[in-house]
């Protein structure tokens, strides 16, 4: 093992603390034997002949209130007691942790999106794969879901369990990149954060992988379910690149997956990661990055029926541009809209490729500049560092949702246009929202280079993606009309489409839609495979949130 990949792990939490052991048999049992204990707190008699009285509560309602009372107070100490035996365990195990009584608990509970605050039973802050292992396996023995947290940008909040008392699992200290040039594959930890996956690969050897432009984003939650960025018209995914991965599964092993050992873990892996298990480290395929590229703007001020006719040329372009022109449509509450994106190649390329678009959207590039890989990783992190220092306390309150579609034809233009210029024409039910329309896969893009059924991601034929996001009505808090708002954008195309013909991205979380209904339009025809792999690994669904894949019924 060379110098670099023994640089991988971070520094301990307790510095004085001892290297992790294995569980004491004598007092927990056999690994296997936490999963056969249910995975849900026993009640005792007496509380289940409470809950049966309550069905009684219109003949006794005092009695029934004072039943209702009791079994709350009962839960609560059901779940007190749950938390005290995952923080003796944590202990004993000599996992780091932060427990809800210490004065950092409030700042790493606190989620990315400021909406959804859910508390969890205990914060885990391990810094090697044993450590992983044996929070996993103290989550289990103590009856607390379990979720890892890597850079923590979940829309809907997951990594901290989409409800109250999970285990999260917090990978930041385990953050190491190491890339090996004699193949280009690049070991990479679930802590670390785009921004400096690209600076490190670029620096180490002058490689990439295709992935997004927030720096703060985790490489985790990105890749385990999609990886979509300004590159992948031509690279993919940044799940395509994935090579292996050292797992901990729900039964505390710790296994490696490739595309020749553990193959069904691998193939679910690669869209629906976190339903799965905990990556302690990606091996990634990296690739040699273009000499130069040149990242652009084209300012837009249109009119609704302007917008209609620079959305159809917009389409068009998806479907016959070079694979280096990566391009998406941004729009926000004030009206404003821009095209953004970047070309693989140099300034006069680049022109040539856009000026059919131009010419048809009676629009102008304002800004075209080439550059090199890392600078244009620099100029989309929108002024924030590449290299994001911890603690890292970036925070947004609100709603998003997403869309994945073919080309739509003329009248759900006309529609979808319409529902988005109502909103800013009445002045009164303004929100502050943005939306974004990138191009993404079918014919023209290496993301359709891969059939849809050799990974678990499945949407691979549809041309563009759509993001909504809304922030609330201007300058006050976060209403709960704004999910109507984004919902009829949305459905101002779906409505009139067949269900094959639309889906949505499992990274732009939908936390309005119910865990049948996000599975089918995440994952498609492969969620019967995912499911036949879940009642496998995880039966008791130790690896849960609202949205994860289920086990077959």
């Amino acid at each position: 093992m060379g110098e670099k990949e023994t640089s991988m792990g971070g520094k301990p939490f307790l510095t004085n603390q001892t290297p992790p052991r294995a569980f004491d048999q004598s007092q927990t049992g056999e690994a296997d034997d936490f999963l056969r204990m249910p995975f849900w707190i026993r009640r005792s008699h007496k509380d289940r002949q409470a809950r049966a009285m309550t069905n009684s509560v219109l003949a006794w309602p005092a009695v029934a209130f004072i039943i209702c009372v009791l079994s709350a107070l009962y839960l609560n100490k059901a779940q007190f007691k749950a938390q005290g035996s995952l923080a003796a365990c944590l202990a004993t195990q000599r996992v780091p942790f932060v427990a809800e009584s210490s004065k950092e608990f409030e700042r790493l509970a606190t989620p990315w999106n400021l909406r959804l605050k859910y508390r969890p039973a205990a914060i885990a802050m391990p810094h090697s794969a044993d450590q992983v292992r044996a929070a996993v396996l103290c989550g289990v023995k103590s009856g607390v879901r379990v979720n890892a947290r890597g850079g923590g940008h979940s829309f809907g909040s997951f990594s901290s369990g989409g409800e109250d008392g999970h285990l999260v699992v917090d990978t930041r200290r385990m953050n190491g990149i190491a890339l090996r040039n004699q193949d280009g594959v690049a070991r990479i930890q679930p802590g670390a954060r785009l921004g400096r996956v690209a600076k490190e690969l670029y620096n180490q050897g002058r490689r990439g992988i295709p992935h997004g432009t927030c720096p703060g984003v985790g490489i985790a939650g990105h890749l385990l379910h999609g990886g979509y960025g300004m590159a992948s018209r031509a690279y993919g995914l940044t799940l395509d690149w994935l090579v292996g991965a050292t797992v901990i599964l729900a039964n505390g092993s710790q296994v490696h997956c490739s595309a020749t050992e553990n193959t069904d873990l691998f193939w679910a892996l690669r869209g629906a990661g976190s339903s799965f298990g905990i990556v302690a480290e990606f091996e990634l395929q990296t690739f040699s990055v273009p000499d130069v590229v040149t990242p652009f703007t084209v300012d837009l001020s249109w009119t609704e029926a302007q917008a209609v006719q620079g959305f159809k040329a917009f389409q068009e372009l998806a479907v016959s541009a070079p694979r280096d022109l990566n391009l998406w449509f941004a729009m926000d509450g004030t009206g404003k809209s821009i095209l953004q994106g970047v070309y693989l190649g140099d300034v006069n390329a680049f022109e040539d490729a856009i000026r059919p678009f131009l010419e048809r959207a009676h629009a102008t590039v304002s800004f075209a500049n080439t550059m090199n890989w890392l600078e244009a990783n620099e100029y989309f992190a929108s002024g924030e560092q590449l290299e994001q220092n911890d603690p890292y306390d970036s925070h947004r309150m609100f709603y998003g949702t997403s869309l994945v579609t073919n080309a739509i034809a003329q009248d759900l233009i006309e529609s979808f246009m319409a529902a988005v210029f109502s909103n800013l024409k009445n002045v009164s039910a303004r929100h502050s929202w943005d939306l974004s329309v990138a191009f993404h896969g079918g014919d023209a893009s290496a993301i359709a280079d891969i059939h849809a059924s050799a990974t678990a991601y499945v949407h691979r034929d549809k041309l563009l993606v759509y993001q909504f996001s809304d922030y609330g009505i201007m300058g006050k808090r976060h209403p709960e009309d704004s999910l109507v708002l984004l919902k009829r954008f949305r459905e101002s195309m779906t409505n009139a489409l067949a269900d094959e013909d639309w889906g949505m991205y499992a990274n732009y979380i939908d936390t309005a839609l119910d865990g049948h209904t996000a599975q089918q339009l995440y994952w498609g025809d492969n969620l019967p495979r995912l499911r036949r792999i879940k009642s496998s690994l995880d039966p008791q669904q130790v690896f849960w949130d609202p949205h994860s894949v289920g086990p077959q019924s």
